[in-house]
């Protein structure tokens, strides 16, 4: 039943709504008509005129000769070139990198566009087909302003009631959401207003943002999800076939790190958060993120036979995946982790393809090898943390694990003396150990890695970028 202060609410919309369906127009896809024949495409930071022309399916000679380009080369950003071969579609063209979010719907709902308008743009045979990260072309109108998301369908509200919350008419709601009527909506979609439009809250779900980097994903690198709320939520999330943890330190803005595995296949994974407030309103976000390559080489190593026995392997790798299943949920870390050793000469990178005793064992390298150039042998805690490991193990030798909290380790392998033991607590630039030759090792180095919930990602990233990206 709707609350009585509202009623004044109704009788004013009720009051416009024979001028408002007058004035009610359908979106359209064109924008200022311009001097040239046919659509004008202005050029983006980063574009060449080969990336431009296969963006839109030409060739870069036509669209050199077209423009009367004497230097393929010259491009600025901001100039206008006229693209050929786009029959039916005339005005100003941009493009932008698809957000985690981004929808067919969602994009003709914010610039007023023409779905198969979009689609023939983005030369697209279905709307799943909207993948984050991936560049879009879209039309623009220079002299009208895009609409913003502003809400989530609720589950209980009508378009009648959602527009009395928001201060506006259900008739408008319906214009700039291109519903087909008041019953064309489904429970958590996300509706559109100009940018000043007021929410109240309670009953109605703002849209949170949601900021996934690096998009595309890329084969053993850190992958960095949060989601920024108006208020408290439960997100819930998955990636491919893995359920994300999210932790936060302040209520509003939620953090998940997720670890691409290094020898992930590259291709298009499905993406799914669900945000839910304490009045029961949901959303949920679905959509393909691309995992790319990690352009990782490849190296020999030899070492003795007996570290390369499969059954050890397994069972040392399941002790492990034991003890990362338990993860602090506060961040102990704080800014940019710290390199484990005073001077540093790396004999191996991440992600090499490894070779074991010509072919006897093929898998890849889960960190980065220190050799021995400092002037001592010392290891240090790179950032904060609680020991979770000190101990000898085969394969890796004396190893070290750090709990860094929020499913961050950083683990030390073929150490020659332990300075800590399980339990303590570690601040950065704490003597940790010393670097040896045990284990699996074919001479005297440090092996370090990052491990996310489990997974090696590459440790030079956290080395030279702050995590996390997006700071409360």
């Amino acid at each position: 039943m709707l609350r009585s202060r509202n009623l004044a609410k109704i009788l004013s919309i009720l009051c416009y709504l024979i001028p408002l369906v007058l004035l009610i127009k359908g979106p359209s896809v064109s924008a200022l008509p311009l001097a040239q024949e046919g659509p004008v495409y202005v050029v983006q930071s980063g574009d060449t005129l080969s990336s431009i022309a296969l963006q839109f399916g030409v060739g870069a000679n036509e669209l050199q000769s077209i423009n009367k380009m004497s230097d393929p080369n010259a491009l600025d950003v901001g100039q206008r070139l006229t693209i050929p071969g786009l029959e039916g579609i005339d005005g100003l063209l941009t493009s932008q990198t698809i957000s985690f979010g981004d929808s067919l719907t969602t994009l003709t709902r914010a610039y007023q566009l023409d779905q198969a308008d979009l689609m023939t743009l983005n030369r697209l045979s279905s709307p799943n087909e909207v993948i984050a990260g991936a560049k879009f072309i879209i039309p623009i109108n220079e002299t009208e302003g895009s609409l913003t998301p502003a809400v989530g369908m609720p589950q209980d509200l009508t378009i009648l009631e959602t527009a009395i919350y928001l201060g506006t008419s259900p008739w408008l709601i319906q214009r700039d959401n291109q519903l087909s009527g008041s019953w064309d909506t489904i429970t958590g979609e996300v509706l559109f207003t100009p940018s000043d439009t007021e929410v109240e809250t309670g009953k109605l779900a703002k849209i949170d943002q949601i900021n996934v980097y690096p998009l595309p994903l890329v084969q053993g690198e850190t992958t960095e999800i949060s989601v920024s709320t108006n208020a408290e939520k439960k997100i819930n999330g998955r990636l491919e076939e893995e359920e994300l943890q999210f932790f936060t330190e302040d209520r509003l803005t939620y953090t998940s790190y997720y670890g691409a595995h290094a020898l992930a296949e590259v291709g298009l994974f499905p993406l799914q958060i669900t945000t839910s407030d304490a009045n029961g309103n949901t959303i949920t976000y679905d959509q393909l993120v691309r995992i790319t390559s990690g352009g990782y080489g490849n190296e020999v190593v030899t070492v003795g036979d007996e570290y390369l026995d499969r059954d050890s392997i397994a069972q040392e790798d399941a002790y492990l995946a034991g003890i990362f299943e338990s993860t602090s949920s506060e961040k102990h870390w704080d800014g940019l982790f710290q390199y484990p050793v005073d001077q540093y000469c790396i004999n191996s990178t991440f992600g090499q393809r490894r070779n074991y005793n010509d072919g006897a064992y093929y898998f890849y390298h889960t960190g980065m090898d220190f050799g021995v150039c400092a002037p001592n042998l010392n290891i240090y805690a790179p950032a904060a943390g609680k020991v979770v490991m000190a101990e000898p193990l085969t394969i890796r030798g004396n190893a070290i694990l750090i709990d860094h909290g929020w499913g961050v380790f950083s683990g030390y392998w073929h150490l020659s003396e332990f300075n800590v033991e399980v339990g303590d607590f570690v601040e950065s630039g704490d003597l940790i150990g010393l670097i040896g030759n045990t284990g699996r090792s074919a001479g005297p180095h440090l092996h370090f890695e990052i491990d996310i919930h489990g997974t090696p990602v590459n440790p030079q990233t956290w080395l030279t970028e702050t995590f996390p990206k997006s700071v409360p």
